[in-house]
């Protein structure tokens, strides 16, 4: 092709690059709105933050909000669950901080299932939200001891004395010879023989001085009746 031919092409298809050039500059720059990557958490009391982790089941609790970008507040309200139209049971907003993360104050609500959702002003996204449960009597309890019976066994009584006619429980104390070694009675033959032997021994000896008195007596008296 003639170059003559060739020069209005080329000269239309620069005009066109030019156009789109211009379409090009003036469209809006892709970028994501303000708090359209932020996030919202459900957190227990007494968690330590920042704390990227949510809480899907709590008794006291606050909100954690991160990466609102470019925003300085946003606004959260609670509803019950299942969801419905009733107004929201609880409202408050979040102060931002330089790294547009923020935190509510601790609060608590009667048990059972709501969702929270988070709105901001220039919003042009979704609205940010999570679902949780309150369940305040779901901590585990120490079990039940098992209580001490109430009756136990009873013992066996002592062993009662019947004293023989001398009235109950009274010990009485034993008769007879005292026990020697091994289990035996200590032998009283020879004591209780002496002794009878010294009895004997002496009603004789008492006769036989009665005797010699009364022989005495006799030859005094015969004595004397011969003198007179």
């Amino acid at each position: 092709m003639p170059a003559q031919a060739l020069r209005p092409l080329l000269s239309a298809a620069v005009a066109g690059l030019a156009a789109g050039a211009i379409t090009l500059a003036g469209a809006p720059a892709a970028f994501a709105a303000p708090g359209d990557d932020g996030d919202i958490k459900v957190h227990r009391e007494g968690t330590v933050e920042p704390d990227q982790s949510n809480h899907p089941q709590v008794c006291r609790f606050h909100f954690a909000a991160f990466n609102f970008n470019d925003l300085t507040e946003i606004h959260w309200d609670i509803y019950n669950q299942p969801p419905g139209t009733p107004p929201a049971v609880r409202s408050g907003d979040i102060t931002l901080d330089d790294s547009f993360n923020g935190y509510s104050q601790d609060m608590s609500l009667p048990n059972g299932m709501y969702k929270v959702e988070v709105t901001w002003t220039g919003q042009s996204g979704a609205k940010k939200s999570k679902v949780f449960r309150v369940d305040c009597d779901g901590t585990p309890t120490t079990p039940p001891t098992t209580p001490p019976p109430t009756t136990y066994p009873p013992t066996t009584p002592p062993p009662t004395h019947h004293g023989g006619g001398h009235g109950g429980g009274h010990h009485k104390p034993p008769h007879g010879p005292v026990g020697a070694g091994g289990g035996g009675a200590a032998d009283t033959t020879g004591t209780t023989d002496d002794g009878s032997a010294f009895g004997v021994g002496s009603a004789l000896a008492a006769g036989l001085a009665g005797t010699a008195g009364l022989i005495l007596i006799r030859r005094s008296r015969r004595r004397h009746n011969g003198a007179a």
